[in-house]
């Protein structure tokens, strides 16, 4: 590791290595400092007697013929040693009551749910075709950085958003609740619905599901875990050039005369650039890398009012059951183990009631049968878990031990429900609280998706600049939000910004929405 670079990037998850990537690729000198031992942030791996694990990576988006990824391998030049494979059906909705099938067939769902709900029969039908002409809109429309592209596409972009735009942004600023309750009257549908968003959540957040089975678009990586992803990007960079220190722990981003100027890394060492980008915490680059004394009153404002993303607790556990042969075929188990009529009620530490929150329930061994030894399988439970459940104050609980295993215990004894003999047949077992999250990947309070995406939020286009010169950020903090394709193209999007800023905007700008 030398002491002058052209850019450090703070961070090795998907964000600063396709960042990194871009600018090594275009000869800048490049160097990414990570906190930890791998790359990858959440998209990574861990190991526990055999069994193989994904932390919090649910499924992977946009990796299809024609979606946004593949133009992004194309940009970067990365090989294509992963193959991705279609997941359908994506998802099995469980619940007291009914079960149920999202897949590309969404014909059938809509059938499903009007045979189960035959006085929304209408409305059900309104709101999937709403959906699927949206699809069709938001396809055709370029959803372009308007931070790294000409005044001329600015032009084209502002043309084709006058004609379609309206169709879409009636619902900017409109939160799920609102939507949701325009269409039906039934509490039960509207839980069902909700996909588990949380209160004051846009409407694309519990739209999501519907429009990826629109699209088809869901796909897991064949014959290797997530972790073959940043892998794949970490060769190469480092062909490109690139280099990266691990276990280099970011205390201070240097600053001189509102510029950034490199970093300072924990033990003293100073490693001077041209450029810093950060693709860590928000809080934690503003408030204790910089320090808020260094920015302007409104940005700081601004900052302390947002939320982040809710944190969760999960279970993994390694199981000698066949899941297969039980009727199992790896899709996203939706898991409602209570129905309540109030959808968007949040209760606190106080009212809080693991056995009755909506989980999520992954059981990657079986598209992948090398994640689990032989005729045994990988279940991953995850549920929504309050942050001060665990804590005392700014402490940790005296308690946190005894409430993370009653919590386990607990989430076990309701999956039971779902997977038959599954506390009995547990070979391995393994949890992760929200301070476990916040340890292992830096993210405040363990936060999975980087600010929460509210309604409000949601209506305002998030800048990847920051009121310091020469600094930008890149993941799932920032624009265009949470998800790896979305913190891909936010690195790519921060090289972008590097590039036009040293004026060395020889990049091609290359069609549909990359760019």
């Amino acid at each position: 590791m030398k002491t002058e670079y052209d850019v450090v990037i703070i961070g090795a998850g998907m964000g600063g290595l396709s960042c990194g990537t871009l600018l090594a690729k275009k000869g800048l000198r490049v160097l990414i400092c990570e906190q930890s031992s791998k790359p990858g942030g959440y998209c990574v791996n861990f190991k526990r007697h055999g069994f193989t694990f994904t932390p919090a990576v649910h499924y992977l988006n946009e990796f299809g013929p024609q979606g946004q990824m593949e133009e992004a391998f194309q940009l970067l030049g990365l090989p294509p040693e992963i193959e991705f494979c279609p997941q359908d059906p994506q998802r099995r909705i469980i619940t007291p009551y009914f079960q149920l099938t999202l897949s590309t067939d969404i014909d059938r769902f809509e059938g499903d749910l009007s045979r189960l709900f035959p006085k929304e029969r209408l409305s059900i039908h309104a709101y999937i075709e709403e959906w699927k002409r949206l699809v069709k809109i938001i396809e055709d429309l370029p959803l372009r950085s308007l931070e790294v592209i000409s005044l001329k596409e600015k032009f084209h972009l502002l043309y084709k958003g006058m004609l379609k735009g309206p169709q879409i942004f009636r619902y900017r600023g409109k939160t799920a609740e609102e939507v949701l309750n325009s269409f039906f009257k039934d509490p039960l549908l509207k839980y069902l619905l909700s996909f588990g968003a949380r209160k004051g959540s846009s409407i694309l957040t519990c739209a999501s599901p519907i429009m990826w089975a629109i699209k088809g678009n869901f796909y897991y990586i064949k014959d290797k875990g997530v972790e073959a992803l940043p892998q794949l990007f970490l060769r190469q960079y480092k062909a490109y050039g690139g280099e990266i220190s691990f276990n280099a722990l970011v205390k201070k981003i240097v600053i001189e005369k509102g510029q950034a100027q490199g970093v300072q890394i924990e033990g003293g060492e100073e490693i001077q650039s041209g450029y810093v980008i950060s693709n860590g915490d928000s809080h934690a680059t503003f408030h204790s890398l910089i320090g808020y004394d260094l920015l302007p009153d409104r940005f700081v404002r601004e900052l302390q009012k947002k939320e982040i993303s809710a944190p969760t607790f999960t279970l993994y556990a390694g199981v000698d059951l066949d899941l297969a042969q039980m009727g199992f075929d790896g899709a996203l188990v939706h898991y409602y183990p209570a129905m309540s009529k109030n959808p968007w009620e949040e209760k606190g530490v106080e009212g809080f009631d693991i056995e009755k929150e909506k989980m999520a329930i992954r059981m990657d061994s079986i598209k992948n049968p090398m994640l689990a030894p032989r005729g045994k399988h990988t279940v991953a439970i995850a549920a929504f878990t309050p942050y001060a459940l665990f804590t005392d104050g700014a402490k940790i609980s005296p308690r946190y031990a005894e409430i993370k295993e009653e919590i386990a215990q607990k989430i076990m004894g309701v999956t039971e429900k779902v997977i038959s003999g599954l506390s009995s047949h547990a070979m391995v077992r393994h949890a992760s609280t929200p301070l476990t999250y916040e340890r292992e990947t830096l993210n405040m309070h363990g936060a999975t998706m980087g600010w929460y995406l509210s309604a409000k939020e949601f209506s305002r286009i998030r800048s990847q600049k920051t009121p310091i010169a020469h600094l930008y950020q890149a993941g799932h903090w920032t624009f265009p939000g949470g998800g790896i394709p979305m913190v891909i193209l936010s690195g790519i999007n921060a090289a972008k910004l590097v590039f036009k800023s040293m004026k060395k905007s020889t990049i091609n700008s290359f069609a549909g929405n990359m760019t």
